[in-house]
């Protein structure tokens, strides 16, 4: 029964994890205008910042054990509202690449499945990296090492690029 119950627990969590990564709700794209509009900046400095290991150690010397857990809480929280950026920009070049196939262009063919598979790859990576600011959240204290996911976001970024010049 105990077997049962586990086996269904991990199907649930992996079917929510793979919708997870395929679901749009992101703003709606139909062109390259449409990206250079709509796409996050993020600054990946500012996310390495707030979760900073060395950062972390001198904020928990200066401040009580309550103060350093509220004040890393609400450090975790903005890195997740990065992280939330960073995915939807990830969708967005997903749905832009898919409209780019669509137009059945060989010359972008490759080009676009290389952004689509690090648009995929990148948000894999982010999931996992939500997972360990979510534990780091529930224990401030702890140390958690995230997935580098700031080498795909430049890869994806670099994609599309290299996909919009081939375009023009």
């Amino acid at each position: 029964m105990v077997s049962t119950l586990v086996i269904f627990a991990v199907a649930t969590l992996a079917l929510v994890f793979v919708y997870g990564l395929l679901r749009s709700g992101y703003p709606e794209i139909r062109n390259g205008r449409d990206w250079d509009e709509k796409k996050h900046e993020i600054d990946v400095q500012i996310f390495r910042i707030l979760l900073d290991r060395n950062e972390e150690l001198q904020l928990q010397s200066f401040l009580s054990q309550d103060q350093f857990a509220a004040f890393q809480r609400r450090r975790i929280h903005l890195g997740l509202r990065m992280l939330r950026l960073v995915d939807e920009n990830a969708g967005m070049l997903m749905e832009l690449g898919r409209l780019v196939k669509m137009k059945g262009d060989p010359a972008l063919a490759l080009k676009v499945d290389e952004l689509i598979a690090t648009a995929l790859q990148l948000r894999l990576n982010l999931f996992l990296a939500r997972l360990c600011l979510y534990v780091k959240w529930l224990f401030p204290s702890a140390t958690v090492s995230l997935p580098a996911f700031e080498m795909r976001y430049q890869q994806l970024l670099d994609s599309m690029q290299g996909a919009s010049s081939v375009a023009a």
